[in-house]
């Protein structure tokens, strides 16, 4: 059943840049809010709340002493750090504070900025758990009817995405025909009954859980749908792919709440009739190679939200009609894959996200190869990419992430947590990233991650993640080392 699952929200799960041992996503947090700031004539380090962050580490410079003496320096207790002399010119820019995700800036000039870091996961997770209600379950119909209850996602969290996030690497077990099922923790799948062949399989998961690495106001979005139960079952005997069978799963509506992390476990019972995916709007699929597979999901944005509202596996030139909901902007997540990397769940993919009007033909920025790393880690060779008409070089953004091992619920689960990210201006073709005093994050089961992002509407942005949500395009690959 979890394989059937996963197909509903397969481009979804493969837009980003990660694979089921990633993290889970954070709590809601705009990404403009993580630009470099300009503030008085100092450096200031603050969380993304705008708590000042004392004791925090600032490394101008690739090492310690160079390029100049005394480039490590330690903020005050309102998060400040002088402006050194010895900056007088563009240099990288290292900030380290314990509890927060490292980040440099590849190219910072001398002068007073703000800058603001996210926090890492915690290891023990929160949770929330619940029942998806109003589903219109009616017994012997053919469908089977669910609920999928996730993190609504920020155009960032789409770009860095994780499959843990759509469907839960935890299981819940039910029994079916005398034996016992795998559901994700995070299907609610009220008692229902079907007919396959002579038998009446009856399917009873009411409850959904789900984890979050931070506490916080998050976001939390069912999404309700069907799919047609025999037709599945049997493309599965027949040997038939998931990304096969997609078009076959319909979401129809959904509904998103806040909750406030604060304590272990929250309860948290979601209607799933708030929002009409209702609204159709036509993708025409470019031209791609014969080994490819392209996929594409509508999207809906509310309160700075994209929520999937349609998913669907195209042929090269075929138009197909996506549902939205009605009174939100319309946008397309389009997913370029090779057919062999989607087999075997390799993470590389190309994906595009930009408004939907009547009829739309995305282009997507070339697959790119892995990246390779030396110097234990510190520099990365990035593959080449080739650009597309239209579409700007913007930045490239590579995130490092470490294997650990969390807590949700009564589970111990291994995942690659991000620890560091990093930012250039434009397409570079290798990145020589800062040796930090006294580093333990190159230890352990490790990957970097490199993305070449593109813009259909902007040709520069802020340093940072304003890089991001100015970005149409990306084009990712990874290395596990």
């Amino acid at each position: 059943m979890k394989r059937l699952m996963m197909a509903a929200l397969l481009p979804v799960i493969v837009a980003g840049c990660t694979n089921s041992q990633n993290n889970p996503l954070s709590p809601v947090v705009g990404g403009s809010n993580r630009d470099i700031k300009v503030s008085a004539n100092q450096l200031t380090i603050t969380a993304i709340d705008g708590t000042p962050l004392s004791d925090a580490q600032v490394l101008i410079g690739d090492a310690l002493n160079s390029p100049f003496e005394g480039n490590l320096l330690t903020a005050d207790a309102n998060g400040q750090i002088e402006i050194p002399a010895g900056w007088t010119d563009t240099q990288p820019v290292t900030i380290n504070a314990k509890g927060y995700v490292r980040q440099t800036y590849m190219a910072v000039n001398p002068g007073a900025v703000t800058f603001k870091l996210r926090p890492l996961n915690t290891v023990n997770q929160f949770e929330v758990k619940g029942t998806a209600q109003g589903l219109p379950i009616k017994n012997g119909d053919g469908n089977i009817d669910f609920g999928l209850v996730m993190q609504g996602f920020s155009k960032m969290q789409l770009f860095a995405f994780n499959m843990d996030s759509v469907l839960s690497a935890q299981n819940d077990k039910i029994s079916a025909l005398g034996q016992e099922m795998d559901i994700p923790a995070n299907l609610s799948l009220p008692k229902q009954s079907e007919k396959y062949a002579l038998f009446t399989v009856t399917l009873d998961k009411p409850a959904y859980r789900i984890y979050f690495g931070q506490p916080g106001v998050t976001r939390v979005f069912v999404a309700r749908g069907t799919f047609p139960f025999k037709q599945v079952v049997d493309g599965v005997r027949a040997g038939n792919k998931l990304y096969e069978m997609l078009n076959v799963f319909n979401l129809t509506g959904g509904a998103i709440r806040d909750v406030n992390l604060s304590k272990g476990s929250t309860s948290l019972d979601l209607p799933t009739d708030e929002i009409k995916f209702s609204v159709k709007n036509t993708v025409v699929a470019p031209q791609f190679r014969a080994d490819e597979t392209f996929m594409a999901a509508g999207l809906s944005a509310q309160g700075g939200l994209l929520l999937p509202t349609d998913v669907k596996k195209l042929n090269a030139g075929q138009k197909v009609a996506l549902n939205t909901a009605p009174n939100m902007e319309a946008n397309v997540l389009a997913v370029l894959t090779k057919t062999e990397d989607l087999r075997n769940n390799i993470d590389r993919v190309s994906t595009a996200i930009i408004p939907m009007a009547g009829q739309t033909t995305p282009q997507v920025l070339p697959l790119i190869n892995n990246p390779t790393v030396g110097a234990g880690g510190l520099e990365i060779a990035m593959p080449q990419v080739q650009g597309v008409a239209g579409v700007n070089p913007l930045a490239t953004y590579a995130v490092f992430s470490n294997e650990i091992q969390v807590q949700q619920g009564a589970d111990k689960v291994k995942l690659m947590n991000q620890t560091w990210e990093v930012y250039a201006d434009k397409w570079v073709s290798n990145l020589k990233v800062p040796a930090f005093p006294n580093d333990t994050l190159l230890n352990g089961n490790k990957r970097w991650e490199v993305n070449f992002l593109g813009s259909q509407t902007a040709s520069q942005a802020p340093m940072g993640a304003a890089m991001i949500e100015a970005a149409t395009h990306v084009t990712h690959s990874s290395i596990n080392f």
